[in-house]
């Protein structure tokens, strides 16, 4: 594999999980950084031009829900003897399943999509999962907590709307959830496929979701209303592995993983477009997209080589030519962010060191707009 794109990479990681689900390029006092929750509850955040990282605690005392939660879900009567209110307690090692970044009123923000049960009665049995929770990323403290999955957060995204920031989810039963990211009001709930996948955009002028699972289609939904829009998005043949939603030339389209091939889809037509876009070796498991000089690009993570299983690809795709650019990129793709001007994708891969040792590189795409 060619390196010649290759900015420069950071060696010997061991904090942070690579769980990110929707695109999560930040900015954190001017820096670009990628931020990842560990299995302490620790938010750490790496500065992507120094290869600096810092920790912050999250508030995990805060982490579960407010008095009125409790007394409107019959867990506790109003009149109860505050000191005998038996509390759901959080799973730290099961808060940050999926992560995402967002600003909210000019506030970095990081929302996080719980596993299978990381809320449970104190000394007794599980009893929930699937929490998101929105956290303050320069101090760690909580903004709000999203209840409404039972099972985990397969993927997790924000959207812009005309109701502020939405945090929108999808879980291992296929609920569709979005919620006002600053008060943690519901929006909708919807049921998609069974471990759903899930993206959402603004496709003129309104918020979109597109979920896709273990069913041979994906669906599109008007996240403000929660009705589908138009008919199911047919083709595919395997369990979707990413998906993503841009604009290329003038039209709203929709990617998605499906086996190695990437999947492309007229939103308006709701049709195909042409035949799967192939060069991966196994399963797509991320999609990306970026403009980049006026230029719609997408980025494709899949598994590893079956012989280097450390060995994972990134692929980059020009949409409107559809063709691969370049050679492949080393590494689990996180994101596509901007270092000093210069648009890069972020990757990580396995450095062999420590469990969850990782090099994160930083790889220069300004080649793709030529």
């Amino acid at each position: 594999m060619s390196d010649e794109r290759l900015m420069r990479g950071y060696v010997g990681h061991s904090h942070g999980r690579a769980t990110y689900s929707g695109t999560p390029a930040i900015y954190l006092d001017g820096a670009p950084v990628t931020v990842s929750v560990d299995e302490e509850g620790v938010l750490w955040t790496c500065d992507l031009r120094s290869g600096r990282c810092v920790s912050r605690p999250l508030d995990l005392d805060a982490a579960g829900p407010d008095d009125d939660w409790y007394i409107e879900n019959e867990w506790w009567r109003e009149d109860d003897d505050e000191d005998g209110r038996e509390r759901l307690v959080t799973e730290p090692s099961l808060i940050a399943e999926r992560v995402a970044v967002a600003e909210v009123d000019g506030r970095p923000v990081v929302v996080t999509g719980g596993g299978r049960f990381d809320f449970r009665i104190e000394d007794g049995d599980d009893v929930s999962g699937g929490i998101v929770r929105a956290w303050d990323l320069h101090t760690g403290r909580r903004i709000s907590v999203m209840i409404g999955h039972v099972l985990a957060v397969c993927s997790l995204t924000t959207v812009r709307s005309e109701r502020g920031l939405l945090a929108v989810s999808s879980c291992e039963t296929g609920r569709l959830l979005a919620w006002e990211l600053a008060t943690g009001v519901k929006v909708i709930e919807r049921q998609g496929a069974y471990n759903g996948e899930m993206a959402a955009a603004v496709v003129d002028g309104r918020p979109v979701a597109v979920t896709g699972g273990a069913d041979p289609f994906l669906q599109a939904w008007d996240v403000l209303s929660g009705e589908q829009v138009g008919a199911d998005l047919p083709g595919l043949e395997s369990p979707v592995g990413g998906i993503a939603i841009t604009e290329v030339e003038g039209r709203a389209v929709v990617l998605a993983g499906d086996g190695p091939g990437l999947r492309i889809w007229d939103l308006a037509a709701q049709e195909p477009i042409g035949a799967p876009l192939t060069g991966h070796t196994g399963k797509i498991e991320r999609v990306v997209t970026a403009t980049v000089g006026g230029r719609a690009i997408a980025l494709t993570g899949g598994d590893p080589d079956p012989n280097d299983p450390r060995r994972a690809t990134t692929l980059v795709w020009d949409l409107a030519r559809r063709e691969q650019i370049g050679e492949p990129l080393t590494g689990y793709l996180e994101s596509v962010t901007e270092v000093a001007g210069t648009p890069a994708a972020v990757t990580r891969r396995s450095d062999g060191t420590v469990p969850f040792g990782h090099r994160i590189h930083l790889w220069d795409l300004t080649p793709t707009a030529r």
